[in-house]
Parts: structure tokens; sequence; C-alpha cells
């Protein structure tokens, strides 16, 4: 999935949304460019990011984590997968 692809997927907000949505949305889409890397269906990407609970992460799931402000832990989990450290 590229950027394009999330953006295309993820729902519009209205011009002049908060600093913390936008966050969030900036958040998802670099996520989301990390679990592509290891998963290339987009769809069983968000699927992944909005129900599948981490348990490495305390048993969240990606958006519940980056909702919470802890999208770095996130980042960090894949970049983990993506160097061979996880599976």
């Amino acid at each position: 999935m590229t950027i394009e692809g999330s953006v295309a997927s993820w729902p519009s907000r209205k011009v002049g949304a908060s600093v913390l949505n936008q966050a969030v949305d900036i958040a998802f889409l670099h996520i989301s460019q990390l679990a592509s890397a290891i998963e290339g269906d987009p769809s069983r990407v968000r699927e992944w990011y909005r129900s599948v609970c981490i348990r490495e992460l305390g048993d969240m799931t990606a958006q519940q984590l980056v909702r919470q402000g802890s999208a770095d832990l996130v980042i960090g989990f894949l970049r983990s997968i993506l160097r061979g450290e996880r599976h």
C-alpha cells in the first residue's frame, strides 16, 4: 500500500481538523507503510490496524495505541519485524 492508497482508504476530514486528528492521520500513514512492507494486501493491513491486538504492546490494537499517543511503540514494533527480530 502506498501513501496514496492509504489516503484513499482513510476517511476524509474537514479542513481545519485538530492537530491531534492530523497527528493520528500521519501516524496511520507511517504505520500503514511499514505494515505494507510486511503484508502487501491493503485490506489486511487496515484490518490488522483496527482489530488485531498486539500482545507485546499490552494487547491493544495499533489504532488504540495511536489514539492514546503511542504510535512510536507501533512503529518500533513493525521496524523490529522488518529487521527480523520478531515474527
